[in-house]
């Protein structure tokens, strides 16, 4: 899925009109965007899910929920099913579907914003029966396609429960089943704070590390479960072996606006977190004020859109604490290709090589480019330096096996270089006899087109590489003469804004 998401913006602050004024923004600026996440603060208090705070939404979560669907997105809901605020009208009512502690006294699940939260007893029927229909009344009333459960670890406190005989995990998968069976199997269902193997078959995707942060490193730096992006990132790198096992991986969100008051992450960690995120290939939502967004910081979000679905494999998982190579194989008709994401975890800039066959490719020859600056490497077969690798950025490197004939190198749409806008490649050759002073000899044609597809509006580049003896002779955009534009020795490129399709075709000759 993709998305976006109130929370990491307005932190529970925003209103109906800051929710519409983003869904407003995304079709202004064309972003495919599939869900809108309504996150934490809509509620007066957690656990009184249909008590809506009339300061933030007067008419309700109602008109939000029309508005959002009239627009073809997807609503999602935020929601802590497992607990009740002490001072909540549910726990108030319903004392006796709690957890409490051998005392008799209920038992803490967490503290949210200086509240206490009580922890739900899951084996108790009413609670659930309350459980299934919370859900239902949120899929039928409101329309929610997308839920996501939070902080369902309460429910496998320890405390006594209603079924004795039940374990602390059972009691939580039974949280789960409930929740599952309510919304049925076409709404997507985003675990998050949970033990997750209790959740393996119930849930559709779920969050695999601590909150992103717009800070890079946390504020207590040895605390590795604290909100971070650097600790974010650690977990959704390590966990991405679950990614198409267990569920879909939910790497936390994109946050890709400037620099300010509400973001310290320099422009090289905010692409390391879209670089990874995008390699990771799972759930893609943001969380930046749209509106406010300058236009050179949207193109990140867009180079992440959408998801590959299909995740890049961490390469030294058991060789360092913060693994620093990420490899993303593709093939397809067409080609094959390598995108790896080479992470500087590090506080300084430092000189990184990387060798091919750390990576997993096979004995060759490859073009190498770098991705983030836009920078054509050369061609290795053994080695490649990342010069100047600067501090928390990832150098996100094509590696494409080098031919003879001129190939389609890769694009600059997307942070995987082809994998899901590249929709088909075609080449064509034609030879011809013409007379010289040595008598005749053969001149190859040779054309390359390219098909383009992605949502949205979007400006880049489509690269071409050019072996020594061939030469780039024209070029055409959606039928359109362009003349190809030399980056780089044997490298051609063809500037272009994508509107949901293009075709690029170029012609070579030989000589």
């Amino acid at each position: 899925p993709t998305g976006w998401c109130t929370w990491y913006y307005f932190y529970g602050e925003n209103t109906a009109d800051d929710v519409l004024g983003n869904v407003e923004a995304t079709a202004r600026y064309d972003l495919p965007l599939d869900v809108v996440l309504l996150d934490d603060g809509y509620q007066t208090a957690i656990g009184d899910w249909f008590s809506i705070d009339a300061g933030k939404f007067p008419a309700g979560v109602e008109p939000v929920a029309r508005a959002v669907r009239e627009t073809g997105h997807r609503l999602g809901i935020w929601i802590a099913p497992f607990g009740a605020a002490a001072d909540s009208q549910l726990f108030t009512a319903h004392p006796d579907w709690f957890l409490r502690d051998e005392a008799g006294d209920p038992v803490v699940g967490w503290i949210h914003w200086g509240t206490d939260c009580y922890a739900l007893d899951c084996t108790h029927p009413q609670a659930l029966a309350w459980l299934g229909e919370t859900c239902r009344r949120m899929r039928t009333e409101w329309g929610v396609e997308f839920f996501k459960i939070d902080f369902i670890f309460a429910a496998a406190h320890p405390g006594c429960r209603h079924d004795p005989t039940a374990t602390r995990a059972q009691a939580l998968r039974r949280g789960v089943e409930a929740i599952r069976a309510a919304i049925g199997d076409d709404a997507f269902l985003l675990g998050c704070g949970a033990p997750l193997g209790v959740c393996v078959g119930l849930v559709d995707g779920m969050r695999v590390g601590p909150d992103v942060d717009p800070n890079w490193h946390p504020i207590w730096r040895h605390d590795l479960s604290m909100q971070s992006t650097e600790n974010a990132l650690r977990n959704a790198v390590t966990r991405a072996p679950f990614h198409g096992r267990l569920w879909v991986n939910d790497p936390d969100c994109l946050l890709v606006r400037q620099r300010g008051p509400d973001m310290d992450l320099v422009l090289n960690e905010m692409r390391t977190l879209a670089a990874v995120v995008a390699l990771l290939g799972g759930v893609t939502i943001d969380s930046d004020h749209l509106p406010a967004i300058r236009p050179g910081r949207l193109k990140y979000l867009r180079q992440a859109l959408p998801p590959t679905g299909v995740s890049a494999r961490p390469l030294d998982l058991f060789k360092n604490e913060l693994p620093r190579l990420l490899v993303l194989p593709i093939v397809r008709d067409w080609g094959q290709w390598w995108v790896a994401g080479v992470v500087n975890w590090n506080d300084r800039t430092t000189e990184t090589t990387v060798r091919l066959s750390e990576l997993g490719l096979p004995p060759g020859r490859y073009h190498v480019y770098h991705y983030w600056r836009h920078r054509y490497l050369g061609v290795t077969d053994e080695r490649v330096t990342v010069r100047r690798h600067q501090p928390h950025e990832t150098a996100v490197l094509l590696f494409k096996p080098v031919s003879e004939y001129p190939d389609l190198l890769t694009t600059t749409f997307h942070v995987c270089q082809g994998a899901v806008e590249v929709v088909d490649v075609r080449r064509s050759v034609s030879d011809a006899r013409c007379p010289t002073s040595a008598g005749r000899s053969p001149i190859s044609d040779f054309r390359l087109q390219a098909v383009l597809k992605k949502e949205g509006q979007q400006f880049g580049e489509v690269l071409f590489t050019v072996p020594e003896g061939w030469r780039a002779e024209e070029a055409r955009v959606d039928g359109v003469s362009r003349s190809p534009r030399s980056v780089a020795p044997g490298v051609v490129a063809l500037g272009l804004t994508l509107e949901g399709r293009a075709e690029v075709e170029v012609a070579f000759a030989r000589g």
